[in-house]
């Protein structure tokens, strides 16, 4: 025997229980928090506020009226064992009550009922308050009865708490809508077809990333539903934060864990990683036999029980319970990537038996019932069980899929959104985005134009009217007034994982048709938003918010298990594959991102992207194939950050013989270039039969831009060329915004030539946001304009 002993010291006792403290996110305070008073280990803990006002020494919560602004608000626990002492501080943010706004109109309800479509209402009406700001109120309809074809009636509803009545219409028409699957103009290149180029950016925290992955304890990310199942943990320990055992979402980041491991394998190939997926899914399938076995549904596989499941179908309030179809979500959608992208075909056999259970589930339930759960903040969230549930209809050709898909529609989302109405204002951001990339699946699937017109307008509100400069968007979480930025400059804005599926969308909605806006929008979020939430270390951090305040200053979280920390386990990797996009034909490659990389198309041709150390925005695109590899189009984004000097300029060897002193021809490509276009949609394309060792010379000069806030507010970012730059200040007031025309006359294109990432301009150091570490800085400055 080791001669080992499980006695523990007071003193470590005490540490241990206070390190084992989980009592909610902090970062969004909105309702009592449930503060413990002893700890797994005997001691005892007693609590202090910092300011009860807020938050009582018991943990009930006062909410600050509106206008005051959030509060953040120091809890100290204080613990005690056998003479064992220690504190541990917790900083909790107590979020506003929002604006009591009186209703003073509701929009009538106008709808079309075709051959095939239920004759349904709506279950809420758009309203609008005395701001003028639109919202969304349940509304209770009077029964009635669809008439024939080619006739009109009239319904009447009642809003909750306003009295006032709202009006619908229905049409019925006999002419049917064409409804078959989507045709997609540009699509995903395949996985593992792309490699990123060593010692850039995005190379670094890619293999940051794949180096923490491969140091997980497996059984560490299984503990909860070994647990759950009731079987051995295998010495592992629990998981912390937001995975506790304690914590109503736990399981969310294995399921991250489970898409991060697809998507490293996929772009790296190293057998270390399949090994671990094959661990991962062969111990899931025993937790989800052994779940079973204790009474749970055929198929079901969690976490936890099928209790918060339960408890959701009777409207219990989030954090009683917390979103348990979003981490079903994660853990499914984890599955799909390691078939897909690991060939495991056992993870496919676990998510066809959690699908058809969460049909089994849904399936019985009324759609009044499936709308108020959907409605419900946070407890209803399911994240993207609609994308999960079609593609999964889409590998088996089983409409119960298809229909389980249907069952998460979100009126409350979808009906203002197919309005084009923004009633985005107080709404979870990252709850909703991925409703709106799930209405694009449906859209794809042969749900209708209906669909297609929710995520499209979803998509341009959101980057019109509630986007920062760095692409981010939210605050606290929360979507707030549009076009209002400057009253929401915090700690706690651009939630990282919003972000992620932002990114997601843009190329959903891209792929239909394609255009250099979206990907303008897609470039920007992701150098300087995902990018930049990138943990400097091998430690698998991410932030969860970006704080574009003066003088804010990431934290990148490790152990609290966010959200955003588990989103950050694929954002490294899954982008990747949409720096390209191929055509319909095949023949077409769009260069989206100027990203160095390497590409292998299908047929044998390869395509090199370098950038220029000699200048910055200068990039070479080099190619390799067959010879009578035939024609094929390359079409090249044009960045709105490149202006009007953009420059190509193609460099081809002629066939031996043609020339006798072996000097290559140079065709310069402008805008009046004949034989080459520049389309509407800001791409430039070139058809020709490319031969091996062609070469592009791509010239988008980098300036200084002054990017002012969209609501006016006199607050503006400086980027260069894709790049928000970032002044390193503690100051907290908002510092005077620079002369870019000084600044370009004086420094353009020299300020990161030759790989140097950072310069002092006006006393400051000066660098991209992604290359900032923990140090203060501010990306938003007063702007005199």
């Amino acid at each position: 025997m080791s001669g080992r002993t499980d006695v523990i010291l007071p003193e470590e006792a005490v540490r241990q229980d206070l390190a084992d403290i989980y009592i909610g996110n902090l970062n969004t305070v909105d309702t009592d928090l449930k503060l413990p008073s002893r700890g797994k280990r005997g001691a005892r803990f007693s609590w202090k506020s910092h300011e009860t006002l807020f938050i009582s020494h018991d943990g009930k919560v006062t909410r600050p009226t509106y206008g005051v602004g959030n509060r953040k608000i120091l809890l100290t626990a204080s613990s005690a064992y056998e003479g064992g002492l220690a504190d541990r501080t917790f900083e909790a943010t107590v979020l506003e009550e929002p604006r009591k706004a009186s209703i003073v109109s509701l929009r009538p309800v106008k709808r079309t009922v075709r051959p095939g479509e239920p004759g349904e209402l709506p279950p809420v009406v758009i309203a609008t308050d005395d701001r003028g700001i639109p919202t969304t109120l349940t509304v209770k309809w009077e029964p009635f009865t669809l008439p024939v074809s080619g006739k009109t009636i009239h319904v009447k509803g009642y809003a909750e708490e306003t009295g006032l009545t709202a009006d619908a219409q229905i049409l019925v028409t006999d002419q049917r809508e064409d409804s078959g699957p989507a045709r997609i103009s540009a699509g995903e290149v395949p996985a593992g077809s792309v490699r990123l180029s060593e010692g850039t950016r995005f190379w670094d925290a890619q293999e940051r990333m794949i180096r923490w992955l491969l140091s997980v304890d497996d059984d560490q990310m299984l503990y909860n539903f070994r647990s759950a199942a009731g079987l051995d943990v295998r010495g592992a320990g629990p998981m912390t934060g937001w995975d506790a055992p304690e914590c109503n979402l736990k399981g969310h980041t294995t399921g991250h864990y489970l898409s991060g491991l697809a998507l490293a394998c996929s772009v790296h190939g190293q057998p270390e990683l399949k090994d671990k997926i094959n661990y991962m899914v062969n111990a899931l399938a025993e937790c989800q036999k052994a779940l079973e076995a204790k009474g749970c549904a055929k198929g079901f596989l969690s976490a936890y029980s099928e209790q918060q499941f339960d408890l959701l179908e009777v409207y219990t309030r989030y954090p009683e319970i917390w979103a348990p179809y979003y981490t079903l979500d994660k853990i499914m959608s984890g599955l799909y990537d390691c078939y897909c992208l690991a060939g495991s075909k056992e993870a496919f056999h676990l998510l066809t038996g959690l699908g058809d259970w969460v049909y089994g589930r849904l399936s019985r339930l009324s759609r009044a019932q499936l709308d108020k759960m959907w409605s419900m903040y946070i407890a209803g969230e399911f994240g993207g069980m609609i994308s999960v549930m079609v593609r999964l209809y889409r590998e088996t050709g089983d409409g119960r899929y298809r229909r389980a898909a249907l069952f998460f529609r979100n009126e409350k989302l979808f009906y203002p959104m197919e309005e084009n109405v923004d009633t985005l204002k107080d709404m979870h951001a990252n709850q909703h985005i991925p409703q709106a990339i799930g209405a694009l699946e449906l859209y794809k699937a042969g749900g209708g134009k209906r669909y297609l017109a929710i995520a499209r307008n979803f998509w341009q509100m959101v980057v019109r009217s509630h986007e920062y400069s760095i692409g981010g968007v939210g605050e606290t979480e929360m979507f707030h007034e549009p076009g209002d930025i400057a009253h929401y400059m915090t700690d706690k804005s651009a939630e990282s994982c919003a972000s992620y599926n932002l990114m997601r969308l843009t190329f959903g909605l891209f792929g239909l048709s394609p255009d250099s806006r979206k990907m303008d929008y897609y470039e920007n979020v992701l150098y300087n938003h995902i990018l930049s939430s990138a943990s400097h270390k091998a430690d698998g951090g991410t932030t969860y918010f970006m704080p574009v305040r003066p003088g804010g200053r990431k934290e990148f979280n490790t152990s609290e298990n966010t959200c955003c920390h588990g989103t950050g386990l694929e954002s490294r990797f899954r982008y990747i594959r949409n720096i390209y996009a191929a055509g319909e034909d095949k023949k077409e490659v769009y260069v989206n991102l100027y990203i160095p990389s390497e590409l292998d198309m299908e047929d044998g041709w390869k395509l090199k992207l370098e950038e220029d150390a000699r200048t910055q925005g200068g990039y070479r695109i080099t190619f390799n194939g067959p010879k009578d590899g035939g024609e094929r189009t390359v079409a090249l984004r044009i960045p709105c950050w490149a202006g009007e000097d953009w420059d190509i300029r193609i460099h081809t060897v002629h066939p031996e013989g043609a020339e006798a002193d072996g000097l290559a021809k140079t065709d310069a490509v402008t805008e009046a270039s004949q034989g080459f276009t520049v389309d509407s949609d800001g791409y430039v394309r070139i058809r020709r039969q490319w031969m091996p060792d062609d070469r592009m010379e791509i010239s988008l000069p980098f300036r200084f831009r002054k990017l002012p806030a969209p609501d006016g507010s006199g607050y503006s970012s400086i980027a260069y060329g894709p790049y928000i730059l970032a002044a390193l200040n503690d100051s907290e007031e908002y510092l005077p915004c620079p002369d870019v025309d000084r600044w370009n006359d004086q420094m353009a294109r020299e300020v990161f030539r030759d790989g140097v990432r950072e310069f002092v301009a006006d006393g400051m150091k000066w660098m991209p946001l992604a290359d900032v570490d923990e140090e203060r800085y501010h990306i938003y400055f007063a702007d005199k304009q």
